[in-house]
Protein backbone atom coordinates (compact mmCIF):
# COMPACT_ATOMS: atom_id res chain seq x y z
CA UNK A 1 0.00 0.00 0.00
CA UNK A 2 2.74 2.59 0.78
CA UNK A 3 4.36 1.74 -2.55
CA UNK A 4 1.23 2.79 -4.49
CA UNK A 5 1.00 6.03 -2.51
CA UNK A 6 4.65 6.81 -3.20
CA UNK A 7 4.24 5.98 -6.88
CA UNK A 8 1.15 8.20 -7.17
CA UNK A 9 2.88 11.02 -5.32
CA UNK A 10 5.90 10.76 -7.62
CA UNK A 11 3.72 10.83 -10.72
CA UNK A 12 1.88 13.87 -9.39
CA UNK A 13 5.16 15.65 -8.66
CA UNK A 14 6.47 14.96 -12.17
CA UNK A 15 3.21 16.11 -13.72
CA UNK A 16 3.21 19.38 -11.74
CA UNK A 17 6.87 20.03 -12.54
CA UNK A 18 6.28 19.57 -16.27
CA UNK A 19 3.15 21.72 -16.13
CA UNK A 20 4.99 24.62 -14.49
CA UNK A 21 7.92 24.20 -16.86
CA UNK A 22 5.68 24.40 -19.94
CA UNK A 23 3.70 27.30 -18.49
CA UNK A 24 6.90 29.24 -17.76
CA UNK A 25 8.27 28.57 -21.24
CA UNK A 26 5.00 29.65 -22.86
CA UNK A 27 4.88 32.82 -20.71
CA UNK A 28 8.39 33.79 -21.76
CA UNK A 29 7.69 33.10 -25.42
CA UNK A 30 4.48 35.16 -25.55
CA UNK A 31 5.94 38.20 -23.83
CA UNK A 32 8.95 38.32 -26.13
CA UNK A 33 7.08 39.11 -29.36
CA UNK A 34 5.05 42.32 -29.58
CA UNK A 35 1.56 42.31 -31.05
CA UNK A 36 1.01 43.94 -34.45
CA UNK A 37 -0.40 47.48 -34.45
CA UNK A 38 -4.15 47.85 -34.28
CA UNK A 39 -6.98 49.80 -32.76
CA UNK A 40 -7.04 49.97 -28.96
CA UNK A 41 -9.36 47.41 -27.41
CA UNK A 42 -11.76 47.69 -24.51
CA UNK A 43 -11.84 45.33 -21.55
CA UNK A 44 -14.03 42.24 -21.97
CA UNK A 45 -15.61 43.19 -25.33
CA UNK A 46 -12.35 43.91 -27.17
CA UNK A 47 -12.94 45.51 -30.57
CA UNK A 48 -16.50 44.32 -30.98
CA UNK A 49 -17.83 47.86 -31.43
CA UNK A 50 -15.22 48.81 -34.06
CA UNK A 51 -16.65 46.63 -36.83
CA UNK A 52 -20.10 47.36 -38.25
CA UNK A 53 -22.54 44.53 -38.97
CA UNK A 54 -23.07 45.63 -42.55
CA UNK A 55 -20.07 45.67 -44.90
CA UNK A 56 -17.34 44.81 -42.40
CA UNK A 57 -14.77 44.58 -45.20
CA UNK A 58 -14.87 48.37 -45.49
CA UNK A 59 -14.00 48.75 -41.79
CA UNK A 60 -11.19 46.20 -42.16
CA UNK A 61 -9.83 48.04 -45.20
CA UNK A 62 -9.86 51.34 -43.32
CA UNK A 63 -8.11 49.75 -40.33
CA UNK A 64 -5.52 48.26 -42.66
CA UNK A 65 -4.78 51.68 -44.15
CA UNK A 66 -4.63 53.31 -40.73
CA UNK A 67 -2.64 50.71 -38.74
CA UNK A 68 -0.68 48.65 -41.21
CA UNK A 69 0.74 48.22 -44.64
CA UNK A 70 -0.93 46.80 -47.70
CA UNK A 71 -0.46 43.01 -47.84
CA UNK A 72 0.51 43.14 -51.53
CA UNK A 73 2.52 45.86 -53.29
Amino acid sequence: MPFLFTYALGCLAIFLFRRFLFAFRDYRRRHGIPYPPGPPSRPIIGNLLDVPKEAPWIAYANMSKKYGKEPFP
